[in-house]
């Protein structure tokens, strides 16, 4: 379990989203905030220059998420393609699925 007091990184990168990884997973911060924050962390991270991933293994999973969230709806029974979309609780398993991953990576 990550450390409550550790603050969100004030330098765009990596280290924020994992951040939200870990919190998400660990209940301390909820997927609605994740859908509002991570996408944009994530472009700001990019528009700051080339991404510094520790392994190909992380940025992997850093994009499992973006991808989850791309096809992330509050309601996927109104999409027209229901079974195609995410709701929090598939977001939150692929959350606690990357986060337990990304800690074996160290």
């Amino acid at each position: 379990m990550s450390d409550p007091d550790v603050p969100l990184p004030l330098e765009p990168g990596v280290a924020q989203l994992r951040w939200y990884i870990e919190r998400v997973a660990e209940g301390r911060v909820t997927v609605e905030e994740l859908v509002r924050s991570f996408r944009s962390l994530h472009e700001a991270m990019e528009s700051a220059g080339r991404t510094r991933y520790s392994s190909k293994e992380e940025a992997r999973l850093i994009w499992d998420v973006l991808w989850a969230l791309e096809f992330y709806s509050p309601d996927p029974s109104q999409e027209p393609n229901p079974e195609e979309w995410n709701d929090a609780a598939a977001v939150l398993a692929e959350v606690k699925r990357v986060a337990q991953r990304l800690r074996q990576l160290g």
